[in-house]
């Protein structure tokens, strides 16, 4: 990881959990939501059940969360195919749309986006509505270069405290006549799960990070990216690679102790896996950071090795030098 990069993800991860006496991302949770009674009733429909809405069909791809302070600032994330999202010329008349050149002519998108998350209790149960939230989403496309089979992310992220959720998330067009939705049971752990062992935040490769001006200030709904603190990241969930390329991973360390001087000093340590057997392991080394994060992009030859085509397993594993605490999680790629 370069240094500048380290000192950018560094800075944004204190300013997360290092509390303040106002906050914009705190703001953001108190705007009251009404879900339009077509879309509650189909909710409650499904509830018992979790069936999906297939008038819109959604798959729901992720959930990321990070920590914040004593929540973690939690990232919701649907595929949905562009054939599905109602995508229209926006003249009324076929006459006037047929005088518009097909490479000057646009496709407009307009949606509405409805989330409502339960709480669930010890044993599954749901126990009552935690929150709901609306996004309304609206998008352009050149019509010469749509792909109505091509499926794209859409992510949103605000902050949850620990503990165990049910999302139902759920897409409508404007007049309510198509509805579809989805469910996913979300568990954002407490800080007692990390007395004995270390975890990680969940595992995904990132394609690009950009740092922003300032967080944002309200939930959006974002195409093929999110946002998180002043970062923009579009993550890449393929996890297809080309020998050329590397494995930009990002996560945080979660159950780790400071030391002393208030540092975290951990040794980690990457290898390769192909089923059972290590085929390539990186060195282990010790970091000594003021904050539990990690972003740290990796080449896929080691020394004079080179992977082969085929399945394979990154696995990380982490040594706490403060608390002695160690944890492994892993993650599936391919060579091309």
């Amino acid at each position: 990881m370069n240094s500048l990069k380290k000192m950018l993800l560094v800075f944004i991860l204190m300013a997360l959990l290092i509390p303040t006496g106002s906050n914009a991302w705190q703001a953001q949770e108190e705007k009251p939501v009404k879900i339009p009674k077509e879309v509650a009733s189909l909710m409650e429909a499904n509830l018992a059940t979790r069936a999906d809405g297939i008038d819109i069909p959604l798959t729901y791809m992720k959930t990321l969360y990070f920590p914040y302070q004593n929540d973690y600032y939690t990232v919701f994330i649907l595929k949905i195919k562009n054939q599905d999202l109602n995508y229209i010329s926006p003249f009324a008349a076929e006459e006037e749309e047929e005088e518009i050149p097909e490479e000057e002519r646009i496709l407009s998108c307009n949606m509405d986006f409805f989330f409502r998350l339960y709480s669930l209790g010890e044993d599954g149960q749901v126990t009552g509505v935690h929150k709901e939230i609306y996004l309304p989403y609206a998008d352009q496309a050149a019509a010469q270069a749509f792909k109505p089979e091509e499926e794209n992310i859409y992510a949103f992220g605000t902050i949850f405290p620990p503990g165990r959720y049910l999302l139902c998330a759920a897409t409508a067009n404007l007049d309510l006549t198509k509805i579809g939705l989805t469910f996913r049971e979300i568990n954002l752990p407490h800080s007692s799960d990390f007395e004995k062992k270390l975890d990680l935040t969940p595992l995904f490769f990132v394609k690009s990070i950009k740092r922003m001006p300032s967080p944002d200030t309200s939930i959006f709904l974002y195409k093929n990216l999110f946002h998180y603190a002043t970062l923009e990241i579009e993550p890449l969930f393929e996890h297809a690679f080309s020998l050329d390329e590397k494995l930009d991973i990002f996560y945080f360390i979660l159950g780790m102790k400071p030391g002393a001087d208030g540092k975290f000093k951990f040794e980690v340590s990457y290898t390769y896996k192909k089923g059972e057997e290590a085929v390539l392991k990186f060195e282990p080394r010790v970091e000594e950071v003021p904050a539990p994060i990690v972003s740290v992009p990796l080449g896929l030859s080691f020394q004079e090795k080179k992977l082969d085509p085929g399945e394979y397993t990154l696995e990380i594993t982490i040594k706490d030098q403060n608390s002695k605490k160690e944890g492994i999680k892993n993650i599936n790629f391919i060579v091309k």
